[in-house]
């Protein structure tokens, strides 16, 4: 295993490994290492009944995650989710689904379980099981600022679908105490024809980069 080991080279920074390559490997080595010291043996059934199953278990938990941030041991399809079930609304952490429903007229139209969270992110998915099941889509879409964002617009406006969602923060913008901030970017005047702002003083805001903020 030591020789194996020097053959890849001192500087070469280690790399993760599947547990099928990890399976391919260990064949090649017992084959190679048949009357090895004990020692060597030993390290030998350590990698192939410790960590190879710890490593195939790892994957299967990787899997069954996808691009969720957890999940339920005893229900692997749910998500934990933050749930205000006390009188006093506090959050708890559960295990939940996020399930939505469409109205019109008062009538449920559609329902859509969701294993994320967030509204933002179902929207579409939901818009979409609609159209599968009655084969035409909505004229008007109407949902509070948990939908709200730029990916939905977007989506909306693919779809020709009249959309009255608000952003996150449109409340926020109406109290005065905003309305009244020169220096807040949606109080400052933009050219549209020229693409730039003017700042509080009057003066032209030239365009200095992108940056974000962890």
């Amino acid at each position: 295993i030591r020789q194996d080991q020097s053959e890849l080279g001192r500087d070469e920074t280690p790399r993760p490994i599947k547990s099928d390559e990890l399976r391919d490997r260990l064949s090649v080595l017992n084959e190679k290492l048949k009357e090895a010291a004990k020692p060597t043996q030993k390290q030998l059934k350590k990698l192939r009944e410790e960590h190879l199953p710890r490593l195939e278990k790892y994957e299967q938990q990787l899997a069954t995650l996808g691009e969720r941030n957890s999940y339920s041991k005893t229900d692997v399809d749910a998500t934990f989710m933050r749930l205000k079930d006390d009188h006093m609304q506090n959050g708890q952490l559960k295990p939940a689904y996020n399930t939505q429903i469409s109205t019109e007229e008062q009538f449920i139209t559609h329902y859509s379980i969701h294993r994320t969270s967030t509204d933002t992110t179902t929207l579409k998915d939901h818009l979409e099981g609609f159209e599968e099941r009655y084969d035409r889509q909505s004229d008007v879409v109407v949902a509070d600022a948990g939908y709200g964002s730029e990916e939905n617009y977007e989506m909306l406006e693919s779809k020709k679908i009249e959309g009255y969602v608000k952003y996150s923060y449109f409340h926020k913008e109406q109290k005065r105490a905003q309305k009244n901030n020169p220096f807040l970017l949606q109080n400052l005047y933009y050219n549209k024809e020229e693409d730039f702002y003017v700042c509080p003083m009057g003066q032209k805001m030239d365009f200095a980069g992108k940056g974000k903020r962890e």
